[in-house]
């Protein structure tokens, strides 16, 4: 009986989730032909205050992540209204 456990941070609706354990459960029938009645999976969430990784909480990379996005859109409009003003 295959156990799948799988740890990601918060954040996920309850569609993305069941969306990914049934593609898990299809790839354990699909890949190693084990019945899909015996594949077993569940999800471990955390806060993304309580991961870090290369020395950076996932909540301090999401924030810079989100503030590089923000200021790349603003700067690509810039470029895009420079154009139009020809």
């Amino acid at each position: 009986m295959p156990l799948v456990n799988i740890h990601m941070a918060k954040g996920r609706t309850p569609q993305q989730k069941l969306a990914l354990m049934n593609a898990i459960t299809d790839a354990m029938v699909e890949h190693i032909g084990v019945p899909r009645q015996s594949v077993r999976v569940w999800i471990g969430e955390f806060e993304n205050t309580d991961f870090m990784a290369g020395g950076e909480l996932l909540a301090d990379k999401q924030a810079r992540l989100a503030t590089e996005a923000a200021l790349e859109s603003d700067q690509t409009q810039t470029n895009e209204d420079h154009k139009a003003d020809g």
